[in-house]
């Protein structure tokens, strides 16, 4: 299965060059496409001054289009997007294909002091986007999340193949990431394909470096810090292989006394 990450900055009313990523992805045998945090939004520190009204339209408009543009070239798209009701902003992420259109809303947000998002937004209780494609079982998982076993657990559970964490990486971060995701995707034997955004806000840098982790745990492609596509392929096979030779799932059944 061909899967693609692009790679950019905002791109609130970029219907164009949308247009144009999604083109050529097609022509490639793309069926999955993965867009990072913050892409189809103002960054969050610009969210927190924007009037709720405007934040509420520019998330529909964004919402309608990418209705149509997954129905135009049939493909699934991944798109984290801010949703707005009944007067509360929620932190979400998007499945949108041909025939239907889930929701996932961020349980855990960032409360630190430069970046809190958990004071900004509302939350509620939903399980993790989890579907099939070409027989491969995917996950989303909004990229602070990723932090947490508990979703990798209940993904493990559920034999997920391939995770999707779109994220927006910022400041020095890039190696945590790399270690953090790299170490639950070889424990898992799953792929873990990363979508991070380009840009700035201020002085602050989002470095991009989108990539791809084999079920092994190494990196197969990343991206640098430009605008770019990362188009990788997900084999079934090689998850079978990674799971046969470490058998960490069997081994988990060794443990007792835990409960």
């Amino acid at each position: 299965m061909r899967v693609a990450v692009i790679q950019t900055t905002t791109l609130p009313y970029e219907k164009a060059k949308v247009n144009y990523f999604l083109s050529i992805l097609r022509s490639k045998g793309v069926k999955l496409v993965v867009i990072g945090e913050y892409v189809l939004n103002l960054f969050f520190k610009d969210l927190e001054k924007t009037p709720i009204n405007f934040i509420s339209q520019q998330s529909k408009h964004q919402l309608e289009l990418f209705k149509r543009l997954a129905n135009r070239y049939n493909m699934i798209i991944i798109a984290p997007l801010i949703t707005v009701d009944k007067n509360k902003i929620y932190k979400t992420f998007y499945k949108f294909s041909a025939k239907s259109t889930k929701v996932y809303y961020q349980q855990i947000l960032m409360p630190y002091e430069h970046w809190n998002e958990k004071k900004f937004f509302a939350t509620k209780e939903n399980k993790p986007l989890i579907f099939k494609i070409d027989n491969i079982k995917v996950a989303v998982l909004p990229g602070f999340e990723s932090h947490f076993d508990e979703f990798w657990k209940y993904f493990r559970d559920k034999n997920v193949e391939l995770v999707i964490v779109p994220s927006i990486g910022a400041f020095t971060s890039q190696k945590r990431w790399q270690n953090i995701l790299t170490s639950f995707a070889f424990l898992n034997n799953c792929y873990v394909l990363r979508a991070n955004r380009i840009g700035k806000w201020e002085d602050w840098k989002f470095y991009g470096e989108s990539f791809l982790i084999g079920p092994d745990g190494n990196i197969i492609d990343k991206l640098e810090d430009k605008e770019e596509l990362l188009i990788v392929d997900i084999d079934k096979n090689i998850i079978k292989l990674n799971k046969k030779e470490w058998g960490f799932n069997k081994l988990r059944k060794d443990i007792k006394g835990l409960e």
